[in-house]
């Protein structure tokens, strides 16, 4: 758990978004609420930047008591209430002028950050700011085979094993991996633009959400490409841009200063060999309620002429383990 921390507080990148972020908002004597509060930063920064009082919300009773200690250490402690909980389980919770919460994967929201948005709205005073405000998620193909090499060993094991089985399991995975720019067939999107549309063949953003309004945990969308030129496709990347306040941006796009979030890795299950003008489109779809915990689903289809190739895989199928 301390290291998933030590990522965290060790990214300049995300830090200094969010100071800023904070900074922009935060009025002398306002109050703050930090849903997922972890070390306690984020509550221990707005305190620095002048809010009156903190309530910080976690559910590990191990970072709250470390929280509770470096609050002490720096003189914070007055201004803090430690609540041991997870936000959705309080019933009547103290209303105060922000509420923030970082809680934002490699895959967006493979940490429920939609539920947990949804309901901070209940923390929140009338006219209050909540931080982040918006989210988009983009989708770009990767036609670069390293990726994908470093994934499908299962042909290669043994000459007399058949492997087929296993392969079909891994290659209905997303994995956390760093996309670079030449892997993909077409420059995605420039990061930190709110409403990008640089793609005469197709637009990469395949979601977009507002969280100061009620948002459904199941997402889809689809994304269509004219390829430009003759190439191999071997499966997807995904990233997400976020809006923490306006005019204050986080991203994972590998065009963007890196930060400790990687992108993910859609694999397809076998690769498909396109020429100019062919017609490729992918839909992805993922659902982050917390009773499915995270299912994503992503359909690839290309089309030549009338004949079409697709293909569709579903992690819930590469999670055969516990």
């Amino acid at each position: 758990m301390i290291e998933c921390q030590r990522k965290l507080l060790g990214d300049k990148v995300r830090n200094d978004a969010l100071f800023h972020a904070l900074k922009a908002i935060i009025t002398p004597g306002c109050t703050v609420t930090d849903i997922g509060s972890g070390t306690g930063f984020l509550g221990f920064l707005a305190l620095k930047l002048g809010a009156k009082h903190c309530y910080l919300y976690e559910t590990s009773h191990d970072l709250l008591t470390l929280s509770r200690r470096i609050a002490r250490a720096n003189g914070l402690h007055r201004g803090c209430t430690f609540v041991h909980a997870h936000s959705r389980n309080m019933r009547s919770p103290m209303k105060t002028d922000i509420v923030i919460s970082e809680t934002l994967g490699n895959f967006a929201t493979e940490e429920h950050i939609i539920e947990t948005m949804n309901d901070a709205k209940r923390f929140l005073k009338p006219e209050g700011v909540l931080i982040p405000q918006k989210l988009r998620q983009y989708v770009a193909p990767v036609t670069n085979d390293r990726l994908w090499k470093e994934i499908n060993i299962w042909d290669d094991i043994t000459p007399t094993l058949d492997f087929a089985a296993a392969k079909e399991v891994a290659l209905n995975n997303m994995y956390v991996k760093t996309v670079r720019p030449e892997d993909l067939l077409i420059p995605p999107p420039p990061p930190l633009t709110p409403h990008p549309n640089p793609l005469p063949w197709g637009e990469g953003k395949w979601d977009s959400l507002d969280f100061t309004k009620k948002n459904t945990s199941k997402r889809e969308g689809l994304v269509t490409w004219i390829i430009p030129q003759e190439t191999t496709v071997y499966g997807f990347a995904v990233w997400w841009e976020c809006d923490l306040v306006p005019g204050m941006t986080l991203s994972t796009s590998p065009f963007a200063r890196p930060t400790h979030w990687e992108q993910i890795f859609l694999p397809i299950l076998s690769p498909i060999t396109t020429k100019k003008e062919d017609r490729l489109t992918c839909a992805v779809a993922s659902d982050s309620n917390s009773r499915t915990c995270l299912n994503v689903t992503w359909k690839t289809t290309l089309h030549k002429g009338k004949r079409c190739i697709g293909q569709r895989q579903e992690l819930r199928k590469g999670m055969i383990f516990p």
